[in-house]
């Protein structure tokens, strides 16, 4: 039977309801309600009638392509159950699921190298095997319509199993790491508490237990990871949403945050409109198609390149130190390309 994607709603949340341990046996009204609070937000009844829910049931019950779902109906709860209680509804794929499901195993397949997604791989595969090659998308068609961006793996990704391990037993970690600004190693006791990604690098938020400070490092800078044996407790208060709210980028997370205030020409704004910079950004826009653009950040050393990326199509207005030192760079910049260059060429 052809199954559009309103009834396929509407068949999951029958079945929801009637496998629900909190709230058994519900009744017609039950179902029609819930079926109409999670199509349209509401349950008034003005979009789904019960004579539609009847049809559900009937086709849940005697369709092949359901299971024939053994819905019954019980006097003494007056509300329906399942007679099998370990009956499950299992809806048929349709072309439209294919397609995006085979588009989720096309990205997720960009990972399948690292090792943390290894574990992945069963039901990866599980999946891919019982999917219908749809006859009007093969993936040979799917290649040619999508290409992903290539990106190389970086360095750490081998360090990830054992992080997340750690994080999840709230087990205290030690490390060598060599920050790129001097090359000096420097060993961590840690305390794990978050992994996260950042422009294809993994990054670990957690507390550095001799500085009594919350630290963002690289995983491609360490080495030499293994467990203390010791156990710690929960950080009171931390929340991974509120530590990075600030932030722009993966830098410096102490300090102050400040408002940036910069002056963008038209095609750039129309960059940003499409792609904030920052969930803080507002924009106002001026007589000619220029505009001023606010940020309420901590300023990190990726603000700035972000901003010097822009080169003359932005113009930092505050704060004034900010601008110095947006000036100044620029500065040692023109007087690279004032001089010849120093590489000799073949």
């Amino acid at each position: 039977m052809a199954l559009n994607k309103y009834a396929a709603i509407r068949y999951r949340i029958i079945d929801e309801c009637i496998r629900s341990r909190s709230k058994p046996w519900p009744t017609k009204e039950e179902l029609r309600a819930a079926c109409e609070e999670a199509l349209y937000g509401s349950s008034n009844g003005s979009n789904i009638s019960m004579s539609t829910i009847e049809k559900d049931i009937w086709a849940l019950k005697n369709e092949s392509v359901f299971g024939y779902a053994p819905i019954a109906f019980s006097r003494l709860h007056n509300g329906y159950y399942y007679s099998d209680p370990g009956f499950s509804l299992d809806l048929p794929v349709t072309p439209e699921d294919i397609d995006l499901i085979r588009l989720a195993l096309h990205t997720l397949n960009h990972f399948k190298e690292s090792q943390v997604f290894h574990d992945l791989e069963a039901a990866v595969n599980k999946i891919q095997g019982r999917i219908i090659l749809a006859d009007r998308l093969s993936e040979s068609n799917l290649e040619k319509s999508i290409q992903f961006e290539a990106v190389p793996e970086s360095k750490g990704h081998e360090h990830l199993p054992v992080l997340l391990d750690a994080i999840r037993n709230r087990s205290e970690t030690e490390f060598d790491y060599t920050p790129y600004v001097d090359g000096r190693p420097r060993h961590y006791l840690y305390h794990p508490y978050l992994l996260k990604e950042h422009k294809n690098r993994w990054y670990l938020v957690g507390k550095d237990i001799v500085n009594n400070k919350i630290r963002t490092l690289g995983l491609d800078r360490m080495t030499n990871i293994r467990s203390t044996g010791d156990i710690f407790l929960p950080p009171e208060g931390f929340n991974p949403d509120d530590f990075f709210r600030n932030s722009f980028g993966i830098g410096t997370y102490s300090g102050i945050p400040e408002e940036i205030l910069m002056k963008l020409d038209e095609i750039q704004t129309q960059y940003i409109l499409s792609n904030p910079l920052h969930p803080s950004q507002e924009i106002k826009s001026l007589e000619n198609g220029s505009s001023l653009v606010r940020l309420f950040v901590i300023p990190s050393e990726e603000l700035k390149m972000q901003i010097l990326s822009y080169g003359s199509k932005v113009e930092v207005m505050k704060p004034d130190w900010l601008r110095t030192e947006i000036r100044e760079t620029l500065e040692k910049a023109i007087k690279l390309y004032n001089g010849k260059s120093s590489v000799k060429q073949d």
